[in-house]
């Protein structure tokens, strides 16, 4: 079942053979192209006006959004996901369906070019598209992605609450970062249209090559109005509009106002975007868009036509039954096995007003320590803590047939993982009329791909008789009195380390709305309890639990229960905190995270055409996580996404997230087939050829 889930996701995601083609032009050409300006036509098309079906599509979904729709760096809620997708989607880079490698984005770069240097760096010259506008007819020039880059490494961003973004592989970061230079040396607008981006030899190779480079533009107009970008000749800088003016105009305080205000700063309220859509209203709950006149379309040159979307969070409990009658279109990322077979069984009606889509989850659920909580240092204490989940019976609880158990940080929807279960072919075409030589090594490598397997991995079984030993051999004998610890008498195991009486007296934080809480009350903290380890559970609101964990200085938190969707480009470095992982090993969270993160480094420091090297680097990843634990994995599963039957081509399973599968889906009527009836001649019961459509799901 899950083999055919999977297949459908991943076959068009990966062919591995073809290379980025790039121009071979003299790049450092700095004469200025034609500057593009909006004109009576472009203003005609912009307000043409297109009869519609239906005005306003209304979609739900399960996780509240959080308000933080303007980078990653105050936070990054999967709903949040979904409203940036539709209100800011110029990217430099795309993922090449038919390529398996990062392209240049057609919509909007007409060239990329690429030169490597006398010292190993590598350099891209993107040739940005003259046709590009913002929402409100300002256009996008390369200046406005030197802005972006620029805004995103400021060290400004730290003094707001935010986590610059790690721009550390490109040439003068650190100076810049540091306050050192005012100009940011590896980025260079050599005219209104040509920007380009040095990447330091260190790093390189990377195996999604461009995806680093797949930058967006931003507002500078709207962001930090009386700042402008410059470039004197030694890089990228932002400076201000007024020349005369002696102090700096991009400080925290501007950002304050201009970003961070809760009423109408960028952060929560980016009305002015390069999307298909223009955020019309955000209320703490519910988005409301409307078509963007200005957009030219996506990579494939798809342009929305449904005029107003309307998105919300859904209620578990209630929202199949709204789906039913029309007061959600959509509901998108449908997890709970309850509302997935209520779901079925209104699409599966005799109506045919619904319908779904069921894609494989390119993420997981998982439990993730804190690093610095001191009962947690241990390998064998967290491995103790896993023998006590009974994983398979709380994923069936929560997934249904629709999840399975995970070992390692692994998505069912990723590319990796299809190929080595083998719903994905290797990448490895046969050769035709090989020489001698040339089938020798097509033979070595089909026995290299043959030989990838997740058999290493370790596995976690119900074992809570395993857990006590593991505790006991650690040393966790004393109660929290310094005495012995008896078994089935005193409340959790301590241990002294450090002269300081540490307990085994947790605290796991999860979305307050997660069912899930019922099923470890019964399948996980009994085994807990009976182990010497007492949990407290503590339900936190979405946007209070994100806050906790991006928080550098937790307290009192010990583990959180969270979720990840993780992206295409697989880069786990962002899960570990950086440390020396050549120093001697020791059994503590802090070496397990320099170990994990050097390793998930090593794993993208691979050729791009290198799938192979990848592959085994990332089950070697894998079989190291699920050895030194620094986070659990519990499941990944399917999603379903049910909707009204006049949502039209609406392709989830090719474009990942709802907001981009809705610029090319629209809205249209539903067309029955015409009803026979017994008085027909030709009448056919059709029960031969019947089928409930339950072998896809149930078997």
């Amino acid at each position: 079942m899950m083999r055919r889930f999977i297949s459908l996701l991943l076959a068009f995601l990966i062919l591995f053979s073809a290379a980025t083609a790039f121009s071979e032009d003299d790049w450092f050409d700095e004469t200025e192209e034609e500057e593009a300006v909006p004109t009576e036509e472009t203003d005609e098309a912009a307000e043409e006006e297109i009869v519609y079906v239906h005005d306003t599509l209304y979609v739900g979904n399960p996780t509240p959004m959080d308000g933080k729709f303007f980078t990653t760096m105050w936070g990054n809620a999967t709903t949040d996901i979904d409203v940036r997708t539709l209100v800011n989607s110029y990217y430099l880079t795309v993922w090449g369906y038919e390529t398996g490698l990062f392209v240049h984005n057609p919509a909007t770069v007409s060239g990329l070019t690429m030169m490597d240097g006398d010292e190993g760096q590598r350099t891209y010259l993107f040739n940005i598209c003259t046709d590009l506008f913002y929402s409100d007819g300002t256009q996008i020039t390369a200046w406005d992605y030197a802005f972006s880059v620029l805004f995103q490494a400021s060290p400004i961003i730290a003094e707001t609450g935010g986590l610059p973004t790690d721009l550390r592989y490109l040439e003068g970061y650190e100076e810049y970062y540091s306050g050192e230079s005012p100009y940011f040396s590896g980025i260079r607008v050599l005219n209104d249209f040509m920007i380009a981006f040095t990447v330091k030899a260190e790093y390189l190779p990377y195996f999604f090559e461009l995806y680093r480079l797949g930058f967006l533009p931003y507002p500078i107009h709207e962001i930090a109005p009386g700042c402008k970008v410059y470039d004197d000749g030694e890089g990228a800088y932002i400076g201000n509009e007024d020349l005369t003016r002696k102090e700096p105009v991009f400080t925290k305080e501007l950002l304050m106002e201009t970003v961070m205000d809760p009423d109408y700063g960028y952060l929560s309220h980016p009305t002015v975007g390069s999307g298909p859509y223009v955020l019309t209203s955000w209320d703490g709950v519910t988005c409301t868009f409307e078509l963007n006149p200005w957009y030219k379309g996506d990579w494939e040159g798809n342009k929305p036509t449904i005029p107003y979307l309307h998105f919300t969070v859904a209620d578990n409990d209630t929202m199949i039954k709204q789906l039913e009658e029309r007061e959600f279109d959509l509901l998108n990322k449908v997890v709970r096995q309850d509302c997935i077979q209520d779901g079925l069984m209104l699409s599966m009606g005799g109506d045919g007003g619904f319908t779904y889509s069921n894609y494989p989850r390119i993420g997981q659920t998982f439990i993730i320590f804190t690093p610095d909580r001191p009962a947690l240092q241990e390998k064998n204490v967290r491995k103790a803590i896993n023998l006590c989940m009974d994983k398979d019976t709380i994923v069936k609880d929560y997934t249904g047939g629709f999840g399975i158990p995970m070992d390692g940080l692994i998505g069912l929807g990723q590319w990796m993982y299809s190929i080595v279960m083998g719903t994905l072919p290797y990448p490895l075409p046969e050769p035709e009329n090989p020489t001698a030589q040339e089938k020798k090594e097509y033979e070595e490598a089909l026995e290299a791909w043959e030989a990838l397997s997740l058999d290493g991995l370790k596995h976690y079984n119900l074992n809570v008789e395993g857990a006590i030993a593991l505790l006991e051999v650690n040393g966790w004998t004393l109660n929290e009195n310094g005495e012995p610890y008896v078994r089935g008498k005193d409340k959790f195991r301590c241990k002294e380390i450090d002269g300081e009486l540490v307990k085994m007296d947790l605290k796991l934080v999860y979305p307050e709305e997660n069912i899930t809480a019922e099923s470890f009350n019964v399948l996980f903290l009994p085994n807990l309890e009976e182990a010497g380890i007492h949990v407290e559970m503590t339900p936190l609101d979405m946007k209070t639990l994100l806050r906790s964990y991006n928080d550098k200085d937790i307290e009192d938190i010990d583990m959180f229960y969270l979720g990840d969707d993780f992206n295409i480009e697989f880069d786990p470095q962002l899960f570990f905190q950086e440390g020396d992982p050549d120093a001697p090993e020791e059994d503590n969270l802090a070496w397990t995270h320099a170990h994990m993160y050097d390793m998930a480094h090593k794993m993208c420091e691979t050729e791009p055409h290198d799938t192979l090297g990848f592959m085994q680097k990332w089950i070697e990843f894998q079989e190291h996580l699920s050895d030194y634990l620094p986070l659990i994995p519990i499941y990944s599963n399917v999603y379903f996404d049910f909707y009204t039957a006049e949502l039209k081509n609406y392709q989830i399973l090719k474009y990942i997230t709802w907001g981009d599968a809705m610029v090319a889906a629209s809205m249209g009527p539903v067309v029955h087939e015409e009803v026979i009836t017994e008085e027909d001649e030709d009448f056919d019961d059709g029960d031969e050829d019947f089928d409930d459509g339950e072998e896809e799901f149930f078997d």
